[in-house]
């Protein structure tokens, strides 16, 4: 099973890109998936941007994911202007990009008395449950399910993850 993960950081928060493609890494590997998976880790304008181009939602959110597989149904495109199914991806069952906003994660993270480090473990964990195709909008809990059991299985995964001091 081969795994690639790439990690680019805009916004200079992220302390180990190493222990966020980890992370992803176990992931996949605990659903038994191959892929190829990049982490992009923006501010709040630029993820503001993408949720409102593509969930129409005028906010800055936490995450998004977009799937560069083909297509298998209504509403399950390809990262936009990406090659769905193209070079790289024979053989591969996961390929997509995750977006990650830290600065949204840590406001998250404060609201609900929470680690930063455990939340951002378990946005980078919801991210790419959504790429293996997990969708919390339409099951009945099997996401959220599968998360936190991923959250406890991972847990030296997640602690290894840190964010710059300066995030607010």
């Amino acid at each position: 099973m081969t795994v690639t993960v790439d990690v680019v950081d805009r916004t200079g928060l992220v302390r180990d890109h190493g222990a966020v493609r980890g992370l992803v890494e176990a992931v996949l590997a605990a659903e038994g998936l191959s892929g190829e998976v990049a982490v992009a880790f923006v501010d709040e304008e630029a993820i503001a941007r993408l949720n409102e181009r593509y969930r129409d939602a005028e906010e800055p959110t936490d995450v998004l994911s977009f799937d560069d597989l083909p297509s298998t149904g209504p509403g399950d495109g390809p990262w936009p202007g990406g090659e769905a199914g193209g070079a790289g991806t024979s053989g591969v069952e996961v390929a997509g990009e995750l977006v990650v906003c830290p600065q949204v994660v840590v406001r998250y993270a404060a609201e609900a008395g929470r680690d930063p480090r455990a939340q951002l473990g378990w946005t980078v964990i919801h991210g790419v449950l959504h790429l293996a195709g997990y969708d919390h909008e339409t099951d009945r809990g099997e996401m959220r399910e599968r998360e936190q059991e991923l959250l406890l299985r991972l847990d030296g995964e997640v602690g290894a993850l840190a964010l710059a001091e300066s995030t607010g």
